[in-house]
């Protein structure tokens, strides 16, 4: 055989088996029930609440997100996980340092973080989807029968929870709030911001003097265990929207497909289920109901 048969001969070859591995690859990766071989990454952790929490029976990441997450993939035909990770790695907040998107995220080791309010910082830096949870509402926090006066933080410490909208950025807009203006929100010493990882670091420095007061985004076991020293009408002044898909401002793809499913999905019977067991699913949580979390409702 020639030189030049011989080149012909191991190009056809060569193309027969590339052609042969990608059908091969193609059948083994493509999911059954997807629409497309992707697999989207939704990054969670562990709130604590009846949002998301850690299962301690079956290890298992469980909640009103988690079954949203669920409805809208299945919806939307998509192969979906979830993936574990800490959420300073979606967005990075402490005490005496500028907010700002964690390495995770901007880094895309996934597609998009869960559940995650929609700030004026965040919107900064990341786009999000239609919210699937309401915002919440915010509040301050002294020792029970405390008579601190909320209007005046003047040289207070103030207790914050890491990572939570209700940042030290959050509470300085107070300070030019026509409606519920608080002397000395901008907290001027950075010895006045401390900030904590659970609510029950939190709760606990409250109790033991370590900080005067808490700012934080409302929470069942902060009402129990705190005296709630801001009016009931306080504001969230702090949020454009409540809880979304966090995610990259190029992934303009999956916040299309995601809002189009989540859309089908609000209003639906199938919706009023994920609702309703936020109590009958996961009431052993510590957490609020549909009629604060659920959108519509």
């Amino acid at each position: 055989m020639s030189s030049n048969n011989n080149n012909k001969f191991c190009v056809v070859v060569l193309l027969v088996c590339c052609a042969f591995i990608t059908a091969t690859v193609g059948v083994v990766l493509k999911p059954a029930n997807s629409s497309d071989d992707e697999v989207w990454l939704f990054a969670v952790s562990d709130y604590d609440n009846r949002l998301e929490y850690l299962d301690p029976v079956t290890h298992q990441i469980k909640g009103y997100n988690a079954d949203i997450i669920d409805a809208v993939c299945d919806i939307a035909n998509k192969n979906c996980e979830l993936v574990w990770d800490l959420y300073s790695n979606c967005w990075y907040s402490r005490s005496n340092e500028r907010a700002h998107g964690g390495v995770g995220l901007m880094a895309k080791w996934y597609t998009a973080c869960t559940g995650w309010v929609q700030t004026y910082d965040r919107l900064l830096t990341f786009d999000f989807t239609l919210p699937f949870s309401q915002k919440g509402k915010v509040a301050l926090y002294a020792q029970s029968g405390s008579s601190q006066d909320y209007s005046d933080l003047s040289g207070l410490k103030v207790g914050f929870l890491e990572m939570w909208f209700s940042d030290e950025a959050c509470l300085s807009r107070f300070t030019t709030d026509s409606s519920f203006p608080i002397v000395g929100a901008d907290l001027p010493s950075d010895s006045q911001k401390i900030t904590y990882v659970t609510a029950k670091d939190l709760i606990a420095a409250v109790q033991n003097g370590d900080v005067d007061v808490a700012f934080s985004a409302r929470l069942p076991q902060l009402d129990a265990a705190l005296e709630t020293i801001s009016p009931a009408d306080f504001p969230n002044i702090c949020v454009a929207g409540g809880g979304s898909m966090m995610t990259s401002k190029a992934n303009k793809e999956f916040v299309r497909w995601w809002d189009d499913a989540f859309s089908r999905l609000v209003g639906t019977s199938r919706y009023d289920t994920i609702c309703q067991n936020i109590v009958d699913e996961h009431g052993d949580i510590p957490g609020y109901d549909a009629s604060d979390i659920c959108i519509g409702y």
